[in-house]
């Protein structure tokens, strides 16, 4: 407990400056001042020995987890609860990071209802940034009883707050993945290719290839034997996010952000992608998995389906920060190949723009890709464009910028041919419609039955 001195306390302290002028007046009226500091100091002293237990009935408590979605206004709850009498009214202070935007600082709470002895309080905060915090101490506060003091207890708090990726413009976008409507409105989608396993053998037909004849079983029947391909339904997928030092770049859409520290960068744009591609793949019935790197792999979420399975997929993706060093692809390629050993289709979110993490990347993929199905993607920086683009592409940039632009862009193009043949499709996708083209990407895979 810890008292305040209030205005009517200081009002009170300051009528003591007339009875010091008197004293100083009039020495008769000398005794007037220690009178007045006594009297004051004893009723001080009664009114917080009175009021000292105000608020020990009272219990404030915060939700134990929170979560929230960045740049989205969100409440906080706070469970007030009396073992006794409860106060008429109660101010609340709650001091949240800077990292969080709130419109009042302090709430008075009427504490009001016959036989109530549970309140609770939204706190309308809005979050900046991704990541995970520990909910500061809540201060309550009452007057007391004479009113001379402003009873302040603090209570500690061990709540999380979770700040999640903000899917709301994905939402406009790709509107058909957030709707639950079961199975109206779904159309049939030819599958092309026969998969890589069979579901049952037959016997031989004039025609079939000679790939796909059993010799096992030919040769204990004694006669050809053909493998009946099933469609793969079920394929596993793989979001690799690179978040080392390139990743920490502001992105396309929010390049003239005055705020420095809570600027959307590129990791924001990949954990976005990262969350629609996680339920575009649980809605076609695929398992998504996720790998994060950097300077060592960070993050690493196992195939997998399912509502847990989605949540487990944010918990790894809401804390994921940059990282001031560059990558180290060695490390990562060893641990993919050690961990994947079925064939998968694997995404890269990397940024690909500087020509030495460009040839790095170059050489180390071609191990990877003989395993597996690799899509590789980069957003393209403002006036990354070749000298021949329409106006609207070139804006109002200078011709040494429009140079500089299409020589980025030609280096792009260059790596392009050559990861291709590797067996590597590389594109640069635009920032807006980053989620889009990158669902668009696997719906396209998926239906040809590459794995």
């Amino acid at each position: 407990m810890r008292p305040i001195p209030s205005q009517r306390c200081v009002l009170l302290a300051g009528l003591l400056l007339p009875l010091g002028l008197l004293s100083a007046a009039s020495p008769s009226l000398a005794w007037l001042l220690p009178a007045g500091i006594a009297g004051l100091v004893l009723l001080g002293v009664l009114d917080v020995s009175l009021s000292a237990q105000a608020l020990d009935k009272l219990r404030v408590e915060v939700e134990p987890v929170t979560r929230l979605a960045r740049g989205n206004p969100g409440k906080l709850s706070l469970h007030l609860r009396s073992d006794g009498q409860p106060l008429p009214a109660v101010t609340l202070g709650l001091p949240l990071p800077v990292e969080f935007i709130q419109d009042v600082e302090t709430q008075s709470v009427a504490l009001v209802g016959e036989g109530a002895t549970h309140w609770i309080v939204e706190w309308e905060v809005t979050a900046r940034s991704r990541g995970v915090y520990v909910c500061p101490a809540i201060y309550a506060e009452v007057p007391s009883r004479m009113g001379l003091f402003q009873v302040r207890r603090c209570y500690p708090s061990t709540a999380e707050l979770r700040v999640y990726p903000n899917l709301r413009r994905e939402r406009s976008q790709l509107a058909n993945l957030f709707l639950n409507r079961g199975n109206i409105g779904v159309h049939a989608q030819r599958m092309v290719g026969q998969g890589r396993e069979y579901e049952q053998l037959r016997d031989y037909s004039a025609g079939d290839s000679m790939l796909d004849i059993h010799w096992k079983a030919s040769a204990k029947r004694g006669e050809l034997v053909t493998k009946t391909y099933q469609v793969e339904r079920t394929q596993e997928i793989y979001l690799v996010i690179d978040h080392s030092r390139l990743s920490g770049r502001r992105s396309a859409r929010d390049v003239n952000s005055v705020d420095d520290a809570y600027a959307e960068t590129v990791l924001e744009r990949y954990v976005t992608a990262a969350s629609v591609l996680g339920m575009a793949a649980d809605r076609e019935g695929d398992h998504f998995g996720l790998v994060a790197f950097g300077q060592q792999v960070s993050r690493f979420v196992r195939a997998s389906s399912g509502k847990q399975h989605g949540q487990t997929i944010q918990d790894a993706l809401f804390d994921l920060k940059t990282e001031r060093g560059p990558f180290d692809l060695d490390e990562l390629f060893t641990f993919i190949r050690m961990r994947l050993r079925r064939r998968a289709l694997i995404i890269f979110m990397t940024d690909l723009s500087d020509s030495a993490a460009a040839e790095e990347f170059k050489q180390h993929i071609g191990l990877l890709a003989s395993q597996h199905y690799v899509l590789v993607n980069s957003i393209r920086r403002e006036g990354v464009h070749p000298m021949y683009a329409t106006q609207q592409d070139v804006g109002g940039s200078s011709l040494s910028d429009q140079i500089a632009g299409h020589l980025r862009w030609d280096g792009l193009r260059q790596l392009q041919v050559a990861l291709r043949a590797a067996g590597v499709e590389f594109s640069v996708l635009d920032d807006e419609k980053l989620s889009l083209e990158l669902v668009n990407q696997y719906l396209a895979v998926k239906q040809r039955q590459v794995l």
